[in-house]
């Protein structure tokens, strides 16, 4: 015999189930439309670096910040509003530019890891914490050579993922509403 479902399980098994049905059409949407689908993340991208430009620009105006802080903030938000409006007009090339800060940040990464910026490295083998950073820097340096295939591959494997978390949640509320109802 088994217990009932309290009210918060049984409240949510719809939700698991939206959720599940939501991420397996995400992601067949994905490997259907990748063109559109990237075209949305572009222009996702677009909005959010207006929005982040202009949060800067604020910043910059109203924070009590030094003189030079101030300029370098206002500077650099304008740069990432007007990146923002021209990945609007551009959402493709917009995806092109994420490529390369995920691959410069990748890079960063691993070289700020190589010399001392790696938490606790002394707990490890030296040899799998220079691995780590060196993986870390190769894939930055993939990246920035080829940021086709790095967005490519990104919603492919995104698509994947989805379709993936999908089925299983969908299961999972299956497998929840069959022993409900044992």
């Amino acid at each position: 015999m088994t217990d009932a479902p309290s009210a918060p399980t049984r409240t949510a098994r719809p939700a698991l189930l939206l959720s599940g049905l939501a991420a397996v059409a995400l992601g067949l949407a994905a490997l259907v439309w990748p063109e559109r689908s990237l075209l949305v993340i572009g222009v996702l991208f677009g909005v959010f670096l207006i929005l982040t430009g202009a949060l800067r620009l604020v910043t910059a105006l109203r924070t009590p910040l030094p003189g030079v802080l101030r300029g370098f903030v206002a500077v650099l938000g304008a740069l990432v509003l007007a990146a923002g409006v021209l990945t609007l007009v551009n959402p493709f090339d917009g995806l092109e530019v994420l490529a390369y800060v995920i691959g410069i940040a990748w890079i960063a990464d691993g070289v700020a890891g190589l010399f001392g910026g790696m938490p606790d490295a002394d707990l490890v083998p030296r040899g799998l914490a220079v691995a780590s950073c060196a993986v870390s820097i190769l894939g930055g340096i993939a990246i920035l050579l080829l940021p086709g295939i790095a967005i490519a591959g990104f919603l492919l494997l995104g698509a994947i993922l989805l379709l993936l978390s999908g089925v299983l949640l969908v299961l999972v509320w299956v497998l929840m509403r069959r022993r409900a109802r044992a």
